[in-house]
Order: structure tokens, then C-alpha cells, then sequence
């Protein structure tokens, strides 16, 4: 056998495999078997292992004797931030309530000749450190004959936040024996402690088409659907006492829908809003062949573990289990896997620098998408667009609030020519509206007991002022600009380039000694007046509220003021019931959206009060300009409106009125001389 199969990928499975091991919920007690046993050798050294960290000093990995597992995945450096109390933590160890240890990319088991043996280390130590990163333990049968040495091996990359992990099984018996690994991978990302806008926590995938579809292509597709965790849940089952929980351990990979679809496995992702853990194979990244690009000579499956089944499931911890194929191994042989782990931020300048995750197409990993309902009107096409605007913005002024303002400035003044356009339409129609007001209210009176009259009556009076119905349209190019704005806040909401990183070049910070967090990170809450610990609490969509926020409140500000300035003047068309439903919801969008927008990163806040503000400042100039020229004078808009003629709603509408008189007087009768003239002419 090769001494690295890893490199040579093979086809996924065409069917489920049945011998993955379920989770077990006390990991000191041992898999029965009915056969002679295998056992890990125990070790006598008690000393404390030593942490890996990359050269680039981004990420420290601090192990598990448990399985030889990571303890710890930290990412040191990699944001410089005033406001910084510790270092994040992208995979760690978890207990439940019965003291089953979670333990992210572990090998606490493997398989001989399709018998369980315990290689975890959970009652003694088993798992001797050779040297930082790399580990060894031995299985012996129930004579103490050695049968296997198992060796496993950490190694950072050259590439920032990216390792791998070797496993080997040596084969000291003297006769042939079968072998599979069974690896854990991932643990659930951490969730967020803010928890703004719900959990943002998901699963991704990459894969191959079969082979007859694939072909010679080497794209790896990445999965379309934005799936949540919560997908990995599956539906709950009912026990015998017919209570329902979700399934203790269940294969995730393959599924009937992926062997349906001929669908092999790339990689596999866990990521929450910034950061991701991707577990994926070692390539060429020159190779031409689709199926280096593949997991599957490393991994046959993956299994989907909680640590919780019952009404704590969806907030419990989630461990995938990977199982390996089959080795045949003869004495003296060594059967090796590779595969390689990234853990850091989700940004696609990181995944393009790879040449391995770049081939492997994991820069399509990223996107600006809220999901849901909303992934389809998120316009993460545009997002590309801005965030790479906002990048260029940041290397010149080396700070992010400030590169946030200015995008907010350059979209407005790229879009100023419509908002000028729409302005100036709505303002001249609510001008016109309200000086035909008092015969309006006369129509009504007069024909309040026939409303179609009343209807017709008033398109005649439209008629008359030169008043087209278009130009209740002018909102409709400030529409038009929506999905810049909402790709804007999708762009700032999954920016990872705001995490711990402060507004104003950490002025607030500087001039208070470093004792006032105010703005200290653009990816929280502005934290303008901390709250005693006893005064937090949670909310749905909020999340944790520990701080009483000025900029929601400064928002609800600036909002009655938009209101004020920008609102068109209230059309004298509606009723009374309409025009308080209107100022119902000028008084709802007052206060609701500071109020949603209460726990909201305080880059979301701060695009949110530059963009009010300047539309107001917008608005105010085009209205001065407007009055300047005498453009909202009624008797010059009636003079332009004479001058321009009928436009084509105008002929259109006339068009109607003629045919529906023409309907009202009836069919007529033929004009006697018509019909002498036609007689003439045939």
C-alpha cells in the first residue's frame, strides 16, 4: 500500500455504510465485543503537552490527551483591537451533562478486522507527544502482543490559519489485518454572544458531479443553499414512551439525495458569520484530474453527533464523525491518510491566496447572503462590488468607520442623479395635489352618494389641471436604488474586516485612558453605557443586551427628521382614515427600526445614520434649488405642463374619456346623406 493513499482519491460511495459507532454517553465504558479484545497501550509520562502556533503567529492549537484531539483552536492575532478580553476560540472541547467530552479532530477509535477498540486515552493515558504536533500510541491484542502503531501528526502550513492532520497505522503483527480510522472533525462553531439578527451558524459543502457528469471539469461546486445548522437536526423521532428527540448519531454523508444526484464529497464546512473550519484533501492545486479534488480516500462518511437530544438540541453542541475506507495492511506495512484543516476568517482575499483552497473553489464559500426568505432579494452580486470598494477605501485612510462613511457617500453620489429625478417628480405632484385640494373635497361632497360619478368626475378634474397619474410613480427610481442598500447592509453585516476593529481610529478609547468601549468594535453594539451583569438579558433577533446603545437612539433622531424633510406633502386624495394611517406608520418607522436596530453592529448603525443624514442634506439642497427657480410655483408648473403638451398618459387617458362617452350616448343612427356618398363613390 502507498504510503500516502490520501493522494490518490478514489469514487464516494454508492452506499450507506452501517458501522459507523454511536455516541456514546459515557465515554469510560468500553465497546463490548464477543471476540478477543484490542486495547491501547497505556503511557506513564504525565507531562503537560506543548501547543503548536503557525509562523505567521494567526492561530495556537492546544491538544487533547484525549484521543490526541484539539483541546483549543485560538486565533491569536489575527484582530488588532482596544477592546480585545480574549483571543477567539474557532473549535474547543465540550461537555454535556454526562460528562461525554466533545472532542473537535480526535481519533478516539479506529477499527481492526471490523472490531471497536477505545484508542481515546479517557482512563489513562494512551497517547504519548513524540514532539509538538505529532503523537503516537500502540494497540496491543489481550495477550499484550503489539498489533498497530498509530501515529498522528499536526503540521501548519505555509499559508496563514491553515494545518494539516496525518494519521498513520503501522502493522506490527505478523499477519494481515484490515484497519479503518474513525476521526471526529469539526465541533459547532461557538455560538455568538450577541446573537444579533438570530444564528447565523452554518453548514456548507463542496462536491463533484459523478463522473460521467463531471467529465474533465476540476470546478468543485459549492452547495447553493445557505443551510443552517439547524438543517443537520433532521426531524425529531418518538421513543417508546413517545416522547420525541432528535437522533443521537446520524450519516449526513452520503444521503439517498446525494446518491440520487451522483453528488461525491469535496469538502465540508461549519461557519458562522465571519469565520469558518473546513475540513478538506491535500491536492496538486496544478493537477487537471476532478478527483484529487475529492475526500474520498479519507473519508467514506460523515456522521452528525449531539451531545443533547431532547428540547436543548437546537443550542447543543454538534460533533461530526468522519469514518474512514478500509486499509489493508500487511506486517511491517503502513497505511497513511492526509487531510488538511483551514480555520479562520471567511473572506475570499484569505481562500484566493491558497492555491489548494483556491482550486478547491472555497472563495464561492463566501457570500453576503442573510438566507432564508431573504437569500434571493440579498443581492450578493453587488456585495462583491462593495466590499471590494470598502477595502480599497480602508488601504488609503487605514480605518473602517471612516471607509464606511465614504461608501456611503460614493453610493449616494452615484445615485444622485435619480434621487434628484424622483425628488423633483413627488414634490411638483404634492404640490399639485394640494392646490386642486378644495375642488377635490367639493367633488366628494357632491357625489359622496355615487362613487363611480364621483370617480369619473375626478379623472375629468385630473384631466382639466394637466395632472398625470405618473407622477405618483416618482417614488418608484428611489425603489429602483433598494437593492444597493440592501446589498450594503448584507456587505457590512458579514464584513469579518469589522470584527474587533474600532471607530475613528479608536479616538473614543485613546481620549478616555482605554476605560470607555464606546465604538470599540464595529461588528457589536456601540456599548456606549455598560450594563451591570444582573441587568443583561436576551431577546429574540436582539440577542444579548448588555449596554445601554446611543446610536439606535441618535437613529430614532435622524428618522423623524428624514420624515419631516423628505416625506411628500400628504396627498389631498386621501381619506381621513388613510391620511392617520399614514401618520401612523411615519410614527412606527420612528420608532420601530431603532428599536430593531438596537443590539445591530455599530457599522450597521453608522451606515444607517450617514445614509439618513445625507439624504436630508440631499433633500433640503434639491428643495432650496427647486424654490431657487420657482419650480414648485403651481403657475409655473401648469405653464410647463402647457408648453410641454399632452404627454402619453395624458393622450392615453383622453383616448379612454372619448371612448367612454362615445359608449354613453348609445349606438346611433346612419346618417342618410352618409349613405347617398357611399353610394356614389362605389
Amino acid at each position: 500500500m502507498q504510503d500516502d493513499p490520501a493522494s490518490q482519491a478514489t469514487d464516494q460511495p454508492t452506499s450507506q455504510p452501517t458501522d459507523q459507532p454511536t455516541l456514546q454517553a459515557d465515554p469510560q465504558t468500553p465497546i463490548e465485543t464477543s471476540t478477543a479484545q484490542y486495547s491501547a497501550l497505556p503511557v506513564s509520562s504525565d507531562e503537560a503537552w506543548q501547543p503548536l502556533i503557525d509562523s505567521h503567529g494567526e492561530i495556537e492549537i492546544i491538544f487533547s490527551k484525549l484521543g490526541a484531539g484539539i483541546e483549543e483552536l485560538i486565533l491569536l492575532d489575527e484582530f488588532e483591537t482596544v477592546a480585545l478580553v480574549e483571543n477567539i476560540r474557532l473549535q474547543q472541547r465540550v461537555e454535556n451533562s454526562n460528562n461525554f467530552s466533545a472532542v473537535p479532530f480526535s481519533l478516539a477509535w479506529i477499527k481492526i478486522d471490523d472490531q471497536d477498540v477505545d484508542i481515546s486515552g479517557s482512563r489513562q493515558n494512551v497517547w504519548a507527544q513524540l514532539s509538538p504536533g505529532v503523537f503516537e500510541t500502540t494497540v496491543v491484542d489481550a495477550q499484550g502482543t503489539p498489533v498497530a502503531k498509530v501515529t498522528r501528526r499536526y503540521k501548519m502550513r505555509e499559508t496563514a490559519h491553515a494545518f494539516t492532520i496525518t494519521q498513520s497505522i503501522e502493522n506490527l503483527s505478523s499477519e494481515t489485518h484490515t484497519f479503518r480510522f474513525l476521526p471526529t472533525a469539526m465541533v459547532d462553531m461557538p455560538k455568538a454572544k450577541n446573537g444579533y439578527a438570530g444564528d447565523r451558524r452554518r453548514v456548507r459543502y463542496g462536491t463533484l458531479r459523478s463522473p460521467e457528469q463531471q467529465g474533465n471539469s476540476i470546478k468543485v461546486n459549492v452547495d447553493e443553499k445557505l443551510a443552517n445548522r439547524s438543517k443537520l437536526l433532521g426531524s425529531k423521532i418518538k421513543d417508546a414512551n413517545g416522547n420525541k428527540h432528535y437522533e443521537e448519531a446520524k450519516v449526513v454523508w452520503p444521503t439517498e439525495s446525494t446518491i440520487e444526484k451522483g453528488s461525491r464529497l469535496s469538502w465540508i464546512a461549519f461557519s458562522d458569520r465571519y469565520f469558518s473550519v473546513v475540513l478538506h484533501p491535500m491536492l496538486d492545486p496544478m493537477s487537471t484530474d476532478p478527483n484529487d479534488r475529492l475526500l474520498g480516500s479519507s473519508v467514506e462518511s460523515v456522521s452528525r453527533m449531539l451531545l443533547s437530544t431532547y428540547d436543548t438540541a437546537p443550542d447543543t453542541t454538534m460533533l461530526l464523525g468522519t469514518i474512514s475506507p478500509e486499509f489493508t495492511v500487511a506486517p511491517g506495512d503502513t497505511a497513511t491518510i492526509t487531510n488538511g484543516v483551514y480555520a479562520g476568517p471567511r473572506t475570499k482575499p484569505v481562500f484566493a491566496a491558497d492555491p489548494i483552497l483556491a482550486a478547491l473553489n472555497l472563495p464561492d464559500m463566501v457570500v453576503y447572503n442573510i438566507g432564508g426568505f431573504c437569500a434571493a432579494c440579498t443581492f450578493d452580486w453587488l456585495t462583491n462590488i462593495l466590499i471590494a470598494v470598502l477595502r480599497i477605501f480602508h488601504s488609503i485612510v487605514g480605518d473602517w468607520a471612516v471607509s464606511i462613511l465614504l461608501l456611503v457617500v460614493l453610493v449616494r453620489s452615484c445615485l444622485h442623479p435619480i434621487t434628484r429625478w424622483s425628488q423633483i417628480r413627488m414634490q411638483r405632484f404634492g404640490v399639485q395635489m394640494q392646490s386642486m385640494a378644495p375642488k377635490q373635497k367639493a367633488l366628494r361632497e357632491k357625489y359622496k352618494n355615487d362613487p363611480k360619478r364621483m370617480q369619473q368626475e375626478m379623472s375629468k378634474l385630473w384631466r382639466e389641471e394637466g395632472i398625470s397619474p405618473l407622477g405618483m410613480l416618482g417614488c418608484l427610481p428611489m425603489m429602483l436604488q433598494s437593492p444597493v442598500w440592501i446589498a450594503l447592509y448584507a456587505t457590512l453585516f458579514f464584513a469579518v474586516e469589522l470584527k474587533h476593529e474600532p471607530a475613528f481610529y479608536g479616538i473614543f478609547q485613546t481620549l478616555s485612558g482605554g476605560s470607555w468601549m464606546f465604538l470599540s468594535d464595529l461588528s457589536s453594539a456601540d456599548g456606549a453605557i455598560p450594563l451591570p451583569s444582573a441587568m443583561h438579558f436576551s431577546f429574540p433577533l436582539w440577542g444579548n443586551v448588555s449596554s445601554i446603545n446611543i446610536l439606535p437612539l441618535l437613529l430614532g433622531v435622524v428618522f423623524f427628521a428624514h420624515q419631516k424633510y423628505l416625506t411628500p406633502p400628504t396627498q389631498a386624495t386621501l381619506t381621513p382614515e388613510q391620511e392617520s394611517q399614514q401618520k401612523m406608520m411615519k410614527v412606527m418607522m420612528v420608532v420601530m427600526f431603532p428599536v430593531m436596530m438596537y443590539t445591530a453592529p455599530s457599522g450597521l448603525a453608522l451606515y444607517f445614520l450617514t445614509n439618513s443624514t445625507m439624504g436630508i442634506i440631499e433633500n433640503k439642497w434639491i428643495r432650496a434649488h427647486m424654490k431657487k427657480h420657482g419650480m414648485l410655483e403651481i403657475e409655473n408648473i401648469r405653464a410647463e405642463k402647457a408648453k410641454k403638451g399632452p404627454g402619453f398618459m395624458q393622450r392615453m387617458n383622453d383616448a379612454a374619456e372619448a371612448k367612454r362617452q362615445l359608449m354613453e350616448k348609445g349606438p346611433q343612427a346612419p346618417n342618410p346623406a352618409s349613405r347617398r356618398n357611399q353610394g356614389k363613390h362605389k
